[in-house]
């Protein structure tokens, strides 16, 4: 009986183990940031619970915060089709979203941000300004 509690002590503990390393892999979702050939670095994501905790780490780096999702259901949008232009109506970035989640790092000015999705396209300007982080969101309706 002794040797039975031993092998069941070394089973619960080799389950709590394997559990442990598989939420840890979880949790240390990478993601990269990518950089335009105008020099501004951003990051899309954010499907999952590991992009989502990634992002959020993230998110303190970025001075422009874009989400995309559905009105109502708040139902989380990727493959969003973004650009960004800055006051002299240059693209500083044209990217499609990987997730839910945009952000970049851009340089003090006004923006004219404009997210597609669905054939639907929704335009928002924001003006950045130093140590004054702005999000946006846009919500797609169903077609």
């Amino acid at each position: 009986m002794n040797s039975k509690l031993i092998s069941l002590k070394a089973v619960l503990a080799l389950a709590i183990s394997a559990t442990s390393a598989l939420a840890i892999a979880q949790e240390t979702t990478v993601m990269k940031p990518q950089t335009t050939p105008s020099g501004i670095e951003y990051v899309s994501g954010g499907i999952g619970d590991g992009q989502q905790d990634a992002m959020k780490v993230m998110r303190k780096d970025y001075n422009l915060r874009l989400t995309f999702a559905r009105p109502g259901s708040g139902e989380y949008l990727a493959d969003v089709k973004v650009i960004i232009e800055n006051a002299d109506n240059a693209k500083v970035l044209e990217t499609t979203s990987r997730g839910p989640l945009l952000f970049a790092k851009l340089p003090p000015g006004a923006y004219r941000i404009t997210a597609e999705f669905e054939g639907q396209r929704q335009v928002k300007k924001a003006t950045i300004r130093d140590g004054q982080p702005r999000g946006l969101v846009y919500r797609f309706a169903k077609k």
